[in-house]
């Protein structure tokens, strides 16, 4: 089999700041015969189209991560897919869309497939605040969240007739990501970069996916945190893959790396405040160990807390500006949350159609707000 990886990534984009941006880490690879058919080879064209769009829709208007493998396989009915991340389109075109996709892909999330999802679906009812919440936002205060064992309505895209606009497949997305952090307790946090308060080098991500501290104008250093369980710890994301202890060591000096999240307890991290004055400065303690990370000359290690404690403190900042000076970022200051137009509900929209159903383009999207990497 010949893999072909699809990597879409929305960049920011900020109008005024009182509105807010999403930039997901959703991805796929459709996974090719090493000779297809002619049937496959379309298959693979529509595919491809209908994924990118329902990607790029994940990507810009949520935080959520999640890598998924695409299959054709004729065999199947229409679509399926799995919280594993397994997505496969049957042979029959007309599941071949955007909004099947969508659906598919909320399937991966967990999204009728998880036990989180069965428990919270009760005599055909979403039993959760939040979520029921983020719907009125959209709907109305009569509105209401519906479910059966697999599916949700309204946005659900349980058929693709149930997309009228591009501004239900919008709200697909901000439905599934509100359902994504009630079930599994993981929120999008604040995103920027981590500085050692020793080094005031920036915790960063090298080209084979270690970590080291490096100056905090190199975007290896952009991060994103995200709140996870309960009581509350954090775990830090650097593009798709999360800071990790290797192989879930609890020994000191073990070197840090990053890892794919698994949800495990050498992934998350606790906060505790340097200052209860200053809520921007902190030291990580790894849940499963008890350990602290700490900043060394070329790498990051898990450390019992002993000498120069300000190598173990991390101070979060906003993202460089032009000038290349890196500013204080205090948790207080509203996260930005979605880019483009807002809706009087303060539901996004999106100003131009950029597709079609089929993932056809409508209109050619910048270059700087999209990029493409595809790798055989």
């Amino acid at each position: 089999m010949l893999i072909s990886r699809f990597f879409i990534v929305g960049l920011v984009m900020t109008f005024c700041s009182a509105l807010s941006f999403a930039e997901g880490n959703v991805s796929y690879a459709l996974h090719k015969s090493a000779n297809p058919s002619a049937d496959e080879q379309d298959a693979y064209k529509r595919i491809t189209a209908v994924m990118d769009s329902a990607v790029k829709l994940y990507n810009t208007y949520s935080n959520l991560t999640k890598f998924i493998n695409v299959y054709y396989a004729p065999g199947v009915p229409t679509a399926e897919a799995s919280s594993n991340g397994d997505l496969r389109f049957g042979e029959n075109r007309n599941y071949m869309v955007v909004p099947t996709a969508m659906h598919e892909m909320a399937h991966t999330l967990g999204v009728g497939t998880s036990s989180e999802y069965a428990a919270t679906c009760v005599n055909g009812v979403f039993r959760n605040d939040k979520v029921q919440a983020k719907l009125r936002e959209m709907d109305g205060q009569n509105a209401e969240l519906h479910c059966d064992r697999q599916h949700i309505w309204p946005y659900g895209l349980n058929q693709a007739s149930e997309a009228k606009s591009e501004q239900d497949l919008i709200n697909h997305v901000i439905l599934v990501e509100t359902i994504y952090q009630q079930l599994f307790k993981e929120a999008f946090y604040w995103q920027g970069h981590l500085q050692n308060v020793a080094s005031k080098k920036c915790l960063g991500i090298t080209e084979s996916n270690g970590l080291q501290p490096m100056d905090c104008t190199d975007t290896a250093t952009f991060i994103k945190m995200f709140t996870v369980g309960e009581p509350v710890a954090y775990r830090i994301q650097l593009g798709s893959r999360s800071l990790d202890v290797p192989n879930e060591s609890t020994a000191e000096g073990v070197t840090l790396s990053t890892y794919g999240y698994n949800g495990g307890a050498h992934q998350k991290m606790f906060k505790e405040l340097v200052d209860e004055a200053d809520t921007s400065v902190f030291y990580l303690k790894i849940v499963k160990s008890g350990l602290y990370v700490k900043a060394g000359e070329e790498a990051l290690t898990q450390e019992s807390m002993m000498g120069d404690e300000t190598t173990y403190q991390w101070k979060m900042m906003i993202p460089p500006s032009s000038n290349n000076e890196s500013e204080d970022h205090s948790e207080t200051e509203k996260i930005p949350r979605f880019s483009g137009r807002q809706s009087a509900i303060g539901v996004p929209n999106m100003s131009t159609r950029l597709f079609d159903l089929k993932g056809r383009s409508v209109k050619e999207v910048p270059r700087k707000d999209y990029r493409v990497i595809i790798k055989k």
